[in-house]
């Protein structure tokens, strides 16, 4: 589901990468971008919340009426939204949309050479199946630890001790042994093993890089044949170009996987820089959370719903932890997204000011005709089957209720259902006249023992 949700971001990430030419740099403008896109919906979210600070009055009497009866007085509320043709889950939408966008980017920051190159799928699965086969033989050749060795020794160490005459024989039979250690998912086939050999016959010292950490993430290794593997291949392009195709070697010499310097590849740790990135993060969003919940509270709006306020308070925490648990462009993303929002919400939160928006609800409210929500139906149905006797839980308020407009067609239809209800009537009334119903029915009767 992400890959296709990845695609169009892929598209707007590639445009914006070729116009600055920074990975960094490029995810602004993307956030950029989708905040613009969102501009909609917060427009939206934010006629929602000046409802909902009209509502405010009747809400608190719902509260204090039903305050000994909680299936009423959510009933009540449920009500009231409904009435006032407000949904109880836009606050909650803004969120869904925000985690939608972030896993979606998650995909795209992680696999550049599937949405950024351009180059084709096959080159890019062969460039990742090389990363997984060199490491997958370094991984074994260090594991390899000899009876009365303390440690393993590194391949150039071990072809120093075999005397062989052919380092290309000795490998082989060195990897083949390793190669029926590994996993069915990292086995090679004998036309990779042969191409690994190759390589390390030619540079014998590259296990050492498949082991270091600093230079080789062993987190990002670890998820086998995945996106995740790219990020590898353009530490691992730059150092080995000879492992890979020219085109996938051409892209990542060129490809700037950074911001201010900082390699988005890498992830965070306690004792790199990079830990800055989630506690920014943190800060951020924990910012962005207490300026919109003030300036929510200054115009009257109290956060409705235990789940919403509390969404509210752990996100700067997921924050932090989606920010050191993925690679550092997750992070920066994450800082450019929540610094975008807080001015997004400032400036939206001023220009709608409540006079300025309490006009343009004035005039959606005359443009505007509502049609009955499915609440409503079933509220007149159950009225209806009651015999009429079945009082609204907002009778009391204060304040007539919202009036619900039907549109012309709508209106023709019911005038026309009332004709035929009539006309049905009409012909029941005179069959009870009728000599053949009146014969009928005493025949029913005296066939069931019945009086008549």
């Amino acid at each position: 589901m992400m890959r296709i949700l990845a695609i169009p971001f892929g598209w707007i990430l590639r445009l914006c990468y070729t116009l600055v030419k920074n990975y960094g740099f490029a995810l602004f403008l993307f956030t950029i971008v989708t905040k613009l896109v969102m501009i909609p919906s917060s427009i939206k979210q934010q006629k929602s919340s000046a409802q909902m600070r009209k509502m405010q009055p009747k809400l608190e009497q719902i509260k204090k009426k039903y305050a000994n009866n909680k299936e009423k007085l959510n009933e009540a509320t449920m009500e009231l939204y409904n009435q006032e043709g407000v949904s109880s889950t836009n606050g909650c939408l803004g969120m869904i949309l925000t985690y939608v966008l972030l896993f979606a980017v998650i995909e795209v920051v992680y696999a550049p050479l599937t949405y950024i190159s351009g180059l084709p799928s096959e080159k890019v699965n062969e460039s990742i199946q090389t990363v997984i086969d060199y490491y997958s033989i370094s991984q074994a050749v260090k594991n390899d630890v000899a009876e009365g060795e303390t440690e393993a020794l590194t391949l150039s160490q071990r072809l120093e001790l075999s005397g062989s005459e052919s380092d290309a024989d000795y490998l082989t039979e060195l990897f083949t042994g390793y190669n029926e250690k590994l996993s069915d998912k990292l086995k090679l086939t004998d036309e990779r093993l042969e191409t690994v050999v190759a390589g390390f016959e030619a540079d014998p010292t590259m296990d050492e890089y498949f082991n270091d950490n600093k230079k080789f993430s062993s987190r990002l290794a670890a998820a086998g044949a995945t996106s995740r593997v790219e990020l590898l291949v353009l530490s691992v392009a730059k150092d080995y170009p000879q492992l890979f195709d020219a085109e996938v070697a051409e892209f990542c010499e060129g490809f700037n996987y950074t911001f201010m310097g900082l390699y988005l590849g890498a992830y965070p740790s306690w004792s790199s820089i990079y830990i800055l990135i989630p506690v920014l993060s943190l800060l951020s969003q924990l910012l962005l959370t207490i300026i919109s919940t003030f300036m929510m509270k200054r115009q009257g709006i109290s956060q409705q719903g235990g789940m919403m306020t509390g969404m509210l308070y752990v996100m700067p925490l997921i924050s932090f932890w989606i920010a050191f648990s993925f690679p550092a462009g997750i992070g920066i993303y994450w800082i450019f997204s929540s610094v975008l929002s807080l001015v997004q919400t400032v400036a939206l939160q001023l220009y709608f000011s409540p006079e300025r928006m309490d006009k343009i609800l004035a005039k959606d409210a005359q443009k505007k005709r509502r049609k009955p929500s499915i609440y409503q139906l079933a509220l007149e149905q159950q009225k209806a089957q009651a015999g009429g006797g079945q009082s609204s839980l907002l009778d009391d308020l204060d304040g007539p209720p919202a009036e619900v407009k039907l549109s012309k067609n709508e209106r023709k239809e019911i005038e026309r259902q009332k004709i035929n209800d009539a006309r049905k009537r009409l012909v029941e009334d005179d069959a009870e006249d009728d000599p053949r119903v009146i014969e009928a029915r005493r025949k029913m009767a005296e066939k069931y023992g019945d009086d008549y």
